[in-house]
């Protein structure tokens, strides 16, 4: 047991290892490029004086991510994420015992959500990278509207073409400022549409709009710098996203081909047969906790690569 144990502690070695050399420069890179945008937005915020936004709710992260929208979204996510980590949990406490059932427990009721916010940042990944259409819109159509920044906003909804998210988000923009009866409205309409972009230059670009509806200040110098801002930001992105492929489709392939090594392996070297190691791969509490963990290693795995390759195009 002894042995055993350690054999699968220097398998369990072997694979952060890995994982490590495949995306240590990456992340750290990925790493310091945040800390530098945070740092950015920190200094700019307080320069332009705008107010921090209200943390973002689950209700709004549901409604931006999936389209769950009205007053019971929240519950309904809630209560099915709880009834599925009860589900998978119970249901490994009795085949496997209290370990892999709490685990069980704990990555299904997590899985809902990390998914939810995994489609949201894609869906900000793909608004950011329509960022030089819409700021270039919108900077024409705030001079051809006068500085009337609300009429602006729904002529660049109504007439951006090769946006199609910008126009979305634009239209349900234009949608609740018309609506709004104050100023509270206005901030949270503002809001939502910068968690629809969260990034730097979506900050700023919010700072703007609240500027320009709220106290009337005309924008225009701040959203030319924000467009040539953008503008570098794109060939920095296209540098980027070479510098990143190559380890991203490693890893797309390393787990099929450690679960082909694994079989050559036992069949080959060990003279076990395809029945057997599925037996006890899967029949025994060792070896599905082996697996359990290799595949949560490797969805983790592709996680970090989504967020790694997959950059928001930001200044």
């Amino acid at each position: 047991m002894n042995k055993l144990s350690a054999i699968t502690a220097a398998l369990d070695l072997l694979l952060l290892s890995g994982i490590f050399l495949l995306f240590g420069p990456s992340v750290k890179s990925l790493a310091q490029e945040k800390a530098s945008q945070r740092k950015l937005r920190s200094l700019a915020q307080a320069a332009a004086g705008f107010r921090r936004p209200d943390r973002p709710s689950l209700s709004d992260i549901l409604a931006l991510a999936v389209g769950l929208k009205g007053s019971h979204a929240e519950a309904l996510f809630v209560g099915l994420s709880t009834v599925l980590a009860l589900a998978a949990g119970l249901l490994l406490f009795a085949a496997y015992g209290p370990g892999t059932g709490l685990l069980g427990f704990l990555c299904a009721g997590l899985a809902p959500y990390l998914l939810v916010r995994t489609r949201l940042q894609n869906k900000q990944v793909d608004v950011s990278r329509e960022g030089e259409q819409l700021l270039t819109e919108l900077l024409n159509n705030y001079r051809i509207c006068r500085f009337n920044m609300r009429e602006a906003v729904e002529r660049t909804a109504l007439s951006i073409e090769e946006a199609p998210l910008s126009k979305k988000l634009l239209l349900s923009l234009s949608r609740e400022l018309n609506a709004a009866s104050g100023t509270a409205e206005v901030r949270k309409a503002i809001d939502r549409f910068r968690l629809a972009i969260s990034t730097s230059w979506g900050d700023l670009l919010a700072a703007d709009l609240e500027f320009a509806e709220l106290d009337g200040i005309v924008v225009t110098e701040s959203l030319k710098d924000l467009v040539s801002g953008i503008a570098d930001a794109r060939r920095k992105l296209e540098q980027n996203r070479r510098e990143t492929s190559d380890s991203a489709a490693v890893l797309k392939y390393l787990f099929p081909a450690t679960c082909l090594m694994i079989w050559v392996g036992a069949v080959f070297c060990f003279g076990m047969t395809t029945r057997q190691l599925l037996h006890n791969q899967f029949a025994t509490r060792t070896g599905f906790a082996w697996f359990l963990g290799l595949a949560l290693s490797y969805l983790l795995s592709l996680m970090i690569s989504a967020f790694v390759a997959r950059q928001k195009m930001d200044i």
